[in-house]
């Protein structure tokens, strides 16, 4: 058994002994500096591992947001003035994340071109919609750019998702525009209204749609449902001296005038008059119910005219953009009924 006393002695050689106590000290410090190299690499290990496993969480998340994105574009237009090619849309968000639209690609698939626009910063909240037209549009430069060429187009948002614009509405404007004018007529739509008080129509905005109209002096109004064409993409407003006219071929010389009019949605004849635009690609209800231009009154159809048949004109006054514009559209016939 090892004593006391012999491990003293030992003890005691050791610390006389300088080699053999260098060598202990050395080891301990040998050893102190491999934990606290070990240490170090751990943390550090440990430190790389969690932003890894951070930047492929955040990479997951970005990538799941991209998928999730849901944004339609429709009803697109283009108008050209000289290279700049200005695109007007109707931008829908679907999903349920917001949306950054950053850039909007054009290309002119009749010279084969491209432009683009980088600038943009349109922001669009789940379930927004957004209409980009008139002064909005967003414009983008193409060398060569025309009118009759064809456009696709593409916005790209923050998230790098490309979102096309769908076809523009197939609108055949030449032959219109040569033809009667800019405005077109829906003629299955046209209808008359009666009155339920002296300023409220009593069946709007559905009216009868029937050719067969009473006479005998009763208060009736006219409705024709008009859509803009215009080549140009140009708005229309229509002025109070816009009416429906009416022929009697029974009845040489005799005309009756019904004036435009603003109705509210519960088929209130509003007054005085205020202009009624019709923007480009749009389809709008035009009431016909006064026999002034100048303050709303009703009007009827005499006895002295009934019955009998009569040609119809629709006479549109106004402005097309900034310059006058007019026309005429002889567009249905009537029956004018004793009721």
């Amino acid at each position: 058994m090892i004593t006391h006393s012999s491990l003293r002695k030992d003890f005691r050689k050791l610390i006389v002994n300088p080699k053999g106590f260098s060598s202990v000290i050395g080891t301990t410090f040998m050893v102190l500096v491999m934990l606290v190299l070990a240490t170090g690499i751990f943390l550090w290990t440990l430190s790389e591992n969690t932003e890894y496993f951070q930047a492929v969480k955040e990479k997951n998340q970005l990538e799941a947001d991209r998928l999730n994105e849901r944004v339609s574009a429709e009803n697109v237009n283009y108008t050209v003035s000289g290279d700049a090619v200005s695109v007007e849309v109707d931008l829908k968000n679907e999903g349920s994340l917001s949306v950054h639209l950053t850039t909007l690609w054009v290309l002119d698939t009749t010279i084969r071109k491209y432009g683009f626009n980088n600038t943009l910063n349109i922001n669009l909240k789940p379930g927004e919609i957004l209409p980009i037209k008139g002064t909005e549009a967003i414009k983008v430069v193409i060398e060569d750019a025309d009118n009759a060429h064809v456009f696709s187009s593409w916005f790209i948002t923050a998230r790098g998702n490309a979102v096309p614009l769908e076809k523009e509405r197939g609108i055949i404007v030449a032959q219109l525009a040569q033809g009667i004018g800019s405005l077109a007529l829906d003629y299955p739509s046209f209808r008359f209204f009666t009155y339920a008080t002296s300023t409220r129509l009593a069946n709007y905005p559905d009216g009868n749609k029937d050719i067969a109209v009473p006479g005998q002096g009763t208060p009736i109004a006219f409705g024709a449902v008009l859509t803009n064409l215009d080549p140009q993409k140009k708005a229309i407003t229509l002025n109070r001296y816009s009416n429906i006219w009416l022929i009697f071929p029974g009845a040489p010389g005799q005309i009756i005038q019904f004036f435009i009019v603003n109705v509210a949605s519960d088929g209130t004849i509003t007054t005085p008059y205020s202009p009624i635009t019709i923007a480009f690609g749009e389809t709008k209800l035009i009431v016909f119910a006064s026999s002034s231009s100048s303050s709303f009154s009703q009007s009827s159809i005499s006895s002295a005219l009934t019955p009998n048949p009569a040609a119809v004109n629709l006479l549109l006054l106004g402005t097309i953009g900034t310059q006058d514009y007019g026309q005429n559209i002889p567009f249905v016939s009537l029956y004018v009924y004793k009721p």
